[in-house]
């Protein structure tokens, strides 16, 4: 089952870092990247602790994170006039009404767990409704897609949420929890989908060469965490060696262009001429992959 969890794992910590790394600075792509990396945290948690009764309330406040994450997503998607109105009832009331819930949660107190996991679960159902009534001229252009991956991936993300916060194992609760990273990749898509289009540039290249070195780097740096794994059993240590060996690999590929420039900044303080040429280099290399031949 590590395995298992190690493939939910590295997909969500793939896709979240690669939102992030478009464009840190929209809260779209950040807040689609914080529920995946919220559940990849969420992932390994699980391995860590979950067989441990108190876990139980962290679980159902780890659900509900990412379901409240993309619940802000969707109030991004709304259409102009709607946004600033509904995103700050979503920051100034919704958020804080969250995280005073899910401290006794946390807690212990599974009562406040499941109110929580209703208020999320309405926040994400009601957002996408309203973005998809406002969206409608979406099927005239290349977002189509996008609605459509974001419409179904809110629909198993909610009955997925609320199938592990009832209770409902039709699988055991890691499989579940590992099942939520299918709905989350399929939003996750939807909202890279929508960016590239607004951005005027194409997605698939980047995204396939950015997953294949990722999978790539992350087969060779956790294969060998794997390796000792499976030799010396499921210790706890052993499965947060595995677990950082991905985090890590897979962190270094997606912010290569981020690590190479502070690297740039420290190790040529004395020359920004050579500091901005380099950047401006990475630059154009990453915007050929992005070059936006099959927009219209």
């Amino acid at each position: 089952m590590v395995w298992v969890s190690a493939a939910a794992f590295g997909v969500a910590w793939w896709l979240g870092l690669y939102l992030l790394a478009r464009d840190p600075r929209k809260p779209l792509l950040r807040r689609a990247a914080s529920g995946l990396l919220v559940y990849a945290a969420a992932v390994v948690a699980d391995r860590l602790a979950g067989a441990h009764p108190w876990f139980d309330g962290v679980r159902i406040v780890l659900v509900c994170a990412p379901v409240l994450a993309f619940s802000g997503v969707f109030v991004q998607l709304l259409p102009g006039p709607a946004v600033a109105r509904v995103d700050r009832v979503w920051r100034v009331g919704l958020m804080p009404l969250c995280a005073l819930l899910a401290m006794p949660a946390a807690g212990g107190f599974l009562p406040a767990g499941y109110v929580l996991g209703a208020i999320t679960l309405l926040a994400l159902l009601g957002t996408m409704l309203g973005m998809l009534g406002q969206h409608a001229e979406w099927s005239e252009d290349s977002r189509r897609s996008a609605a459509g991956l974001l419409t179904v991936g809110a629909l198993l993300l909610g009955l997925s949420a609320a199938l592990i916060l009832l209770g409902l194992n039709v699988l055991p609760q890691t499989a579940m929890l590992s099942v939520l990273a299918a709905d989350l990749v399929v939003l996750g898509l939807g909202i890279a989908v929508v960016d590239a289009y607004d951005e005027g540039e194409s997605l698939r290249a980047a995204m396939i060469h950015s997953l294949l070195v990722s999978a790539a780097t992350a087969a060779v740096f956790g294969g060998q965490a794997a390796l000792a794994l499976t030799l010396a059993g499921e210790r706890p240590a052993l499965v947060a060696l595995f677990f950082g060996a991905v985090a890590a690999a897979i962190s270094l590929q997606v912010l290569n262009g981020q690590f190479h420039a502070g690297a740039d900044r420290l190790a040529f303080a004395s020359d920004p001429q050579l500091v901005a040429a380099r950047v401006e280099l990475r630059s154009a290399t990453d915007a050929l992959l992005r070059k936006a031949g099959d927009l219209p």
